[in-house]
């Protein structure tokens, strides 16, 4: 935020991306939407006002809905647009297209599709197939084409044999006498039955789930010192009437709260796995499987299975 008031879209956005990705939001959203505009990425920023305004509809926003939508209307004029045509010769089982590294749909061909303004790189590939690839520069408001033409097929890279040599014979000289195979005369014994025994990776398993459920803890407890330390930033007597200071003061009691679980979890499953570890037999085979139970007052891992003696 401190960057956007300096002015510095182009440091702001990378850290909106950031966000957005650690905590989806639809606030987090009209802000990288107005970042990418700034730094002309209209089509982005279009993008994401769209994606913004469906979000807030969905959790009931009417405000910020309205206001996403009336941004993306505003940008249409501004939009670049890139068509890829792709040859009927072209489409052949397994057909790739990217546009600057994104995968896009061989069913698109002919489709107009916003991008931002700048230079556009548009690749196909196929198994079997030389790949190709051109680069194309769209200016802004501007309409380009590409056409996909026919990829041409990938030479033969498989290795061919060698011919055995051809040892010279001279004329009228006998075929060589068939060396007869060595009989045995004693019967080859029957192999003995291979005996594998192993320990039961159960223990592996619940002490692994104990280091993730560990993980969990230390990064909930992060979030909600972090989310406590803002509280205290935007409420410093504790009564306070920000919206920002109580929902961070909030958030850092259920991640408090998540933290402190996982730690009890991931302490336990740690003892289990050390436990089972020295007191479980060796197994002949083993079944298991994890269920993952999540509800807003429950929070652990069942593991269910087999185990064969």
């Amino acid at each position: 935020m401190r960057l956007i008031k300096q002015g510095n879209f182009t440091a702001a956005c990378p850290k909106f991306e950031m966000s957005q990705r650690v905590e989806p939001a639809v606030g987090t959203m009209l802000y990288l939407a107005e970042c990418y505009e700034k730094t002309n990425r209209t089509a982005s920023s279009w993008a994401m006002f769209r994606e913004a305004a469906s979000l807030a509809e969905t959790s009931g926003q009417v405000e910020r809905m309205k206001t996403a939508q009336a941004r993306a209307a505003r940008l249409e004029p501004r939009l670049a647009w890139l068509t890829v045509d792709v040859a009927k010769e072209a489409l052949v089982p397994g057909l790739q297209i990217r546009r600057n590294g994104a995968l896009l749909a061989p069913e698109l061909s002919g489709t107009e599709t916003p991008v931002d303004p700048g230079e556009v790189q548009v690749e196909a590939s196929a198994p079997g197939r030389v790949p190709y690839s051109t680069k194309v520069k769209v200016a802004a408001k501007g309409h380009v084409s590409v056409t996909i033409p026919a990829l041409q097929a990938a030479p033969d890279s498989a290795p061919v044999a060698a011919a055995a040599p051809v040892v010279a014979q001279p004329e009228n000289a006998p075929p060589p006498a068939a060396t007869p195979a060595p009989v045995s005369t004693q019967p080859s014994p029957a192999p003995a039955p291979a005996t594998v025994e192993h320990r039961s990776p159960i223990p592996w398993i619940v002490g692994g789930v104990g280091v993730a459920a560990l993980g969990v803890g230390t990064y909930f407890g992060l979030r909600a010192i972090s989310n406590a330390d803002k509280a205290r930033d935007l409420c410093p007597n504790g009564d306070c009437g920000d919206p920002a200071g109580e929902t961070a003061a909030d958030d850092a009691h259920t991640q408090a709260t998540i933290s402190n679980v996982s730690f009890v979890l991931g302490a336990a499953a740690v003892a289990t796995g050390a436990v089972l570890y020295f007191t479980l037999p060796t197994k002949k085979g083993t079944q298991v499987g994890m269920v993952p139970m999540a509800e807003p007052s429950t929070l652990g891992l069942a593991l269910r299975g087999k185990l064969e003696l």
